[in-house]
């Protein structure tokens, strides 16, 4: 099981997972003890992550992009 939170908590503290989850969010989830669900990898494979970086860097240019 996988919780928003969990996922959040991962992508902010590990270095790499953000690009590991873009390239291929089941062996991303299942390499960090995750349980990829068909909902989850779906909601996954749909999310813009371009985006999601720009959101990143927009609200704390310092940080650059996501791990």
């Amino acid at each position: 099981m996988i919780s928003f939170n969990d996922l959040v908590e991962k992508l902010l503290h590990q270095p790499g997972f953000f690009e590991a989850l873009k390239a291929n969010p089941v062996k991303a989830l299942k390499a960090n003890g995750f349980k990829p669900t068909p909902p989850v990898i779906a909601a996954l494979k749909a999310l813009d992550y371009d985006a999601i970086q720009n959101v990143v860097i927009a609200c704390d240019p310092a940080v650059g992009p996501i791990c």
